[in-house]
């Protein structure tokens, strides 16, 4: 369960980390509202439900255009679908700006976002992968995986001096700002060439044959995307409740919650990276999959008592750690599944909408379990149980690759 080589012999460095800026870009759109939320509540008093669809309408816009949009752009190439990314994303936002005070209306506008971010998400994996050649490969997994914390730490380092002082609105127009700025470098790639960017494998149309699966190979990419969205829903859950929780039940301010949010970010950045390494030196995706996942469940049992600095602290770095290896191993799933030639757009976008279904659960059954129970310690047992249930799927589709589906 090694990963395996792609047909390119070369890696071309400006077409893997253009696709992995847009997954920046996505990722910053997508975690902009956790370190406003405690702002956002405090000025519009949102329902607690209406506040975690915020984060979770995105997965009803991936949900509705991933396989679609990721099947279109394998035959007729990226350029259309991401203009019209970017308008979604500059559009979603400047109707948060101008109606915040209705949640119905801001709903809207994150589901509009939502839309474009997920564009630019099919397009980060795939443009990374097919633009990457056979020695670089795993390193390139795991700049991927660093989609998602350096989005969060990019929302985290602007909204952090906006939250002090009462504010959220600069977080959004950074992410318009960021939206120009790619899309001018987009325009830049598509007239002077040279990336791969869908489309153009075959003329003739035999380049379906690379892709087209098998049906073990689809039910393997099945198993991952339920692994996804099982990893996703305690993930989301995680960031999008966690400044909450430290504000209502620890008391910190909002400041304060940002800053001890970017505890595990940070940690998960580094151990995303550090597993592209230990993946290239030869160590299966699977091992360490299943070792993530185990530790992941560990932290989540150790909130309950993580009153204490130093066991709190031991519980956001051991999560982090965790959430680091965890997604790495999970981008490299296609790869291992299919090969890294044929892991293209279609394919990332099956295995998205497993992570899509985990954006749109997570923060509710959040919400759902505590409201339950009224009590925060049975929403960490609750997940702490699911991710599990992770590792048990993880096992079953280490069997399944190595008998071969």
């Amino acid at each position: 369960m090694s990963l395996p080589g792609t047909q390119t012999t070369a890696t071309n460095w400006t077409g893997v980390s253009y696709g992995i800026v847009l997954g920046f870009v996505a990722a910053y759109f997508q975690f902009k509202v956790p370190p406003v939320l405690p702002v956002l509540l405090d000025d519009y008093s949102y329902d607690k439900f209406i506040a975690g669809g915020f984060m979770s309408v995105f997965a009803v816009a991936g949900m509705a255009i991933s396989v679609r949009v990721g099947r279109a752009i394998r035959n007729h190439g990226a350029g259309r679908y991401l203009a019209g990314a970017f308008s979604l994303m500059i559009a979603g936002s400047l109707l948060g700006l101008a109606a915040p005070e209705s949640g119905n209306l801001m709903l809207v506008s994150r589901a509009i976002e939502g839309l474009g971010a997920a564009v630019l998400a099919v397009c980060m994996p795939a443009f990374a992968n097919m633009n990457a050649g056979p020695r670089h490969l795993p390193l390139i997994i795991a700049f991927q995986a660093t989609w998602i914390p350096v989005g969060q730490v990019s929302a985290n380092v602007i909204a952090q001096p906006a939250v002090a002082a009462g504010q959220w609105q600069p977080v959004w127009w950074a992410g318009i700002i960021a939206t120009l700025a790619v899309a001018a470098w987009t325009f830049a790639i598509v007239r002077r060439g040279g990336v791969d960017m869908g489309g153009h494998s075959n003329p003739s149309g035999s380049a379906a044959t690379v892709s087209d699966t098998t049906r073990p190979e689809r039910r393997a990419l099945l198993f991952a995307a339920v692994l996804f969205f099982l990893w996703q829903a305690q993930f989301m859950a995680y960031f999008t409740w966690l400044p909450v929780y430290l504000v209502d039940v620890r008391g910190l301010t909002a400041d304060s919650a940002v800053l001890i949010n970017q505890i595990p970010v940070v940690v998960l950045l580094v151990f995303a990276l550090a597993t592209g390494f230990v993946l290239r030196a030869g160590i299966g995706v699977i091992p360490l999959l299943l070792t993530a996942l185990a530790l992941q469940a560990a932290s989540w049992l150790l909130i309950p008592i993580a009153d204490s600095i130093v066991i709190g602290t031991i519980s956001l770095v051991a999560w982090g750690i965790a959430a680091g290896i965890t997604p790495t191993c999970l981008w490299a799933l296609p790869s291992v599944l299919l090969g890294g030639h044929r892991a293209d757009t279609h394919a990332f976008a099956v295995v998205l909408t497993g992570r899509y279904l985990g954006i749109l659960a997570g923060p509710l059954i959040a919400v759902a379990v505590f409201r339950l129970t009224g009590d925060w310690l049975a929403v960490a047992y609750t997940f702490g149980a699911i991710t599990t249930f992770c590792a048990v799927v993880a096992f079953y589709l280490g069997v399944l690759v190595k008998r071969g589906g």
